[in-house]
């Protein structure tokens, strides 16, 4: 850092100063002076040295604290809030998933009544068997898996909570979705609500994570079509958290499977989507807790396909779309990851068992 005193060098400074200083000492001593001005003037020439001696210490502290200064106000910056916001986000990185359709891909069984399917070899990222992986399908509650994938990449503390109100838990009773059944003026750790949301498909705790994440269900949908387009997805469109019927909330056999590999991705999300059973807190609305089960695995338990273990998923119903599985599991000889995704069967049973002989036939 440099100072210029308007264009002249430190050296020619001085010196200007010195003839102005001895130019101060040959005014008359009758002149209107303030008396100890002509004091002043009279020890800076009896010791000019000190003066200029001075004068560079008092230079140097200016130019000194100054630069300290700055160096203060930039660290003053770099600890606002608004900053460390920024910097201590996590940055998600969306990571484009992709399978391959080969010469070795299959029709989907015959058997098996979907409208749409797909049965993945996740491991070798080829498609191993399918049937309208392309077309639009309502995917009802496996739209939620969507939910719980957004919700855990934009929530800031997962020891936060949220209050359960009316407003949200008597339109779904009126609409007749599943719950996972917290009360109003139930206050509720994220972690209960991710659980709620999979396990028994709780369109009461989608609900709360889309308001406690971004203060509304319009705002949150946002975050899930902005993430259909950070995977790369062209067939699919959200319009809920909860997966409840409209005509705007829509998907594939195809693109679920590539919204089922993304959230397996994420620690927390495989997590939930691979528990049976879960208890969440116990509060004064619900003393014991509430004991959640998967709707997939109360199905499934009993009736594994010999080849494979499914090891997880997410299930769906409404009128409109049929019932609908995504899950995913591994083949036991060899271990190779399976996603399978049915859509639009025409009731539980051939839904369940239906994947059950995709995993016995494909998975091995």
């Amino acid at each position: 850092m440099s100072e210029n005193f308007g264009g002249r060098g430190y050296e020619d400074y001085f010196k200007a100063l010195e003839q102005n200083l001895n130019r101060e000492k040959t005014v008359s001593r009758e002149a209107k002076k303030p008396p100890q001005r002509k004091g002043v003037y009279k020890v800076v020439r009896l010791r000019k040295s000190v003066v200029f001696g001075f004068l560079a210490v008092a230079l140097i502290v200016v130019i000194a604290t100054s630069m300290l200064g700055g160096k203060s106000d930039i660290k003053a910056e770099e600890k606002t809030p608004a900053e460390n916001s920024v910097t201590d986000e996590v940055v998600q990185k969306t990571e484009k998933i992709s399978y391959k359709f080969t010469e070795n891909t299959k029709d989907l069984l015959s058997e098996n009544d979907a409208k749409y399917g797909i049965a993945i070899n996740k491991t070798t990222g080829t498609v191993v068997a399918a049937r309208n992986p392309h077309e639009k399908a309502y995917p009802a509650s496996t739209t939620k898996i969507m939910t719980l994938l957004v919700a855990v990449e934009n929530i800031k503390d997962m020891n936060d909570t949220f209050t359960m109100t009316l407003d949200i838990t008597d339109p779904l009773y009126v609409a007749e979705a599943s719950v996972a059944g917290f009360l109003n003026g139930e206050v509720i750790g994220m972690k209960d609500l991710l659980y709620g949301t999979i396990l028994p498909s709780g369109a009461d705790a989608s609900m709360a994570l889309a308001l406690k994440v971004s203060g509304s269900e319009e705002e949150f949908v946002k975050l899930m079509n902005k993430k259909v387009k950070d995977l790369g997805l062209k067939n699919t469109h959200f319009d809920n958290v909860t997966g409840l019927h409209s005509e705007q909330n829509y998907s594939t056999a195809y693109d679920m499977a590539v919204i089922l590999d993304a959230a397996l991705r994420n620690d927390v999300c495989k997590e939930v989507l691979s528990t049976y059973q879960y208890t969440t807190a116990k509060t004064p609305q619900n003393p014991d807790g509430i004991p959640l089960s998967s709707t997939l695995f109360s199905y499934m338990y009993g009736t594994e396909p010999e080849t494979a273990t499914i090891l997880g998923g997410k299930t769906g119903f409404v009128n409109q779309s049929g019932y609908c599985i995504a899950s995913y599991g591994t083949a036991n000889e060899n271990n190779n990851e399976y996603i399978v995704v049915t859509l639009g069967n025409s009731a539980r049973w051939p839904a369940f068992y239906g994947q059950i002989d995709l995993y016995k036939e494909f998975a091995k």
